[in-house]
């Protein structure tokens, strides 16, 4: 799967300028109150985080807030049907320092450059 979406497959709409920037805002608009958001990068079709949940919130209702929010933003500026998200999303748990640096490092080496 993960070769899949790094070889760029699919819809691709996150390669959009504007869908990107909806996107990345949607990322930051709860870090600090939700989420501490570490290392991302937007990808031509998918998304790669390092969030940490604050308190009583939840990971899967931080993602869940992300996808719904970004699609309906997506939806303002899209004009092709069909759905934007999958209903899995791919997360790891990060258990040590270690680890941490593996995955920023993971993150980082797949940027993009912006356009």
């Amino acid at each position: 799967m993960d070769r899949w979406l790094d070889a760029g497959y699919g819809r691709c709409i996150l390669a959009r300028p504007d869908c990107r920037a909806i996107m990345e805002s949607s990322l930051l608009h709860f870090d600090g109150v939700r989420y501490e958001l570490g290392e991302f990068v937007v990808m031509p079709n998918h998304v790669h985080a390092i969030v940490a949940p604050i308190g009583e919130h939840q990971l899967s209702q931080i993602l869940h807030t992300w996808k719904s929010f970004s699609a309906h933003q997506f939806s303002r500026v899209i004009t092709s049907p069909g759905r934007i998200w999958h209903r899995e999303s791919f997360d790891h748990i990060v258990r040590s320092a270690e680890h941490l640096k593996k995955f920023e490092a993971y993150v980082r080496n797949n940027a993009m450059p912006k356009k």
